[in-house]
């Protein structure tokens, strides 16, 4: 059976909550390379793809950060707002119409107490970006196989590339 570990994507989304907040929403290239080699630690490969993708939910996290900056409890809002928008980008597998969307909104606006005019929009780049970030095949979830019992072989190799391409085949 498998087992889900935490995805490069939620992974990746707590720091870069952590950035923008630690940075107060501002940074210059010295941090911005910082933080890839933090990513590159957390064993990401940063490809340009990656970066960009990443550059893009920065920017969107520091919309939303200037947004609320006067609040007393600014990671806490940013917290609240990065979390629920994880959260409901896995539910909805990346997908989702403007009902959901509506509902989203309606959830954030009781969840959030900095709530404003101009959190919709803000909210709409965070949710925009992540969804990006989550389409990109090395911030999906990885999936890690339980061990073989003892005294089974192991798969051939390319076994796995084999099985996957003829599920790919028959869709």
């Amino acid at each position: 059976m498998a087992a889900a570990k935490t995805a490069p994507f939620e992974e990746l989304t707590k720091l870069a909550s952590d950035f923008v907040t630690a940075q107060k929403g501002m940074w210059d290239h010295t941090a911005w390379m910082d933080f890839l080699s933090r990513a590159q630690q957390q064993g990401v490969d940063v490809s340009e793809d990656m970066e960009s993708k990443l550059g893009d939910l920065l920017e969107a996290t520091k919309a939303y950060h200037a947004a609320v900056a006067s609040t007393d409890d600014i990671e806490k809002a940013m917290s609240t707002v990065l979390n629920e928008s994880v959260a409901f980008i896995q539910r909805q597998k990346g997908v989702w119409g403007h009902p959901e969307w509506e509902d989203f909104v309606k959830t954030m606006q009781q969840n959030t107490r900095t709530w404003s005019e101009g959190a919709e929009a803000y909210l709409g780049g965070i949710l925009e970006s992540l969804k990006a970030f989550y389409q990109l095949p090395s911030a999906a979830p990885v999936e890690q196989s339980a061990p073989a019992p003892p005294g089974t072989s192991s798969p051939e190799p390319g076994a796995a590339k084999k099985n996957k391409q003829s599920r790919k085949n028959d869709d």
